[in-house]
């Protein structure tokens, strides 16, 4: 079963080079700029019952949306799906700021300013552990 890769970051430069890096490493990847609670009024965005989500990345710390809130809906709504977590708050103090994600639910974190090589490698990773 072929995974798609839903993204979901509030900046429009940021959702567009994840969604760029993504797709030209041949990934089917799906963005929306909102929180979770809007998706289902959204009908280009990857329902977990039409399309398998295999990864999604999403941006915590939006200005509109609790990050722990929203890594509970997102397991919810997804629970087979892997989370990578970023966050501009996670470089001023990466090992608590992963630690309480995992704890919350991500797979993975990742600290803004994106590393796209890391986020790559990661999503490559995460995309591998489904497959088998």
């Amino acid at each position: 079963m072929s995974h798609s890769i839903l993204v979901l970051e509030d900046d429009a430069g940021t959702r567009e080079l994840i969604v760029a890096t993504l797709r030209e490493a041949s990934f089917v990847a799906h963005a929306h700029a909102d929180t979770l609670e809007r998706l289902p009024d959204v009908p280009d965005v990857p329902d977990a019952r039409a399309q398998s989500v295999g990864v999604i990345v999403v941006a915590l710390g939006e200005p509109k949306c609790d990050g722990a809130a929203q890594l509970r809906r997102l397991r919810e709504r997804y629970p087979h799906a892997r989370i990578v977590a970023i966050s501009g708050r996670f470089r001023f103090n990466v090992g608590t700021a992963a630690s309480v994600a995992r704890q919350l639910g991500a797979d993975r974190v990742i600290a803004k300013p994106l590393d796209c090589a890391a986020l790559l490698a990661n999503v490559r990773q995460l995309m591998t552990s489904l497959a088998s």
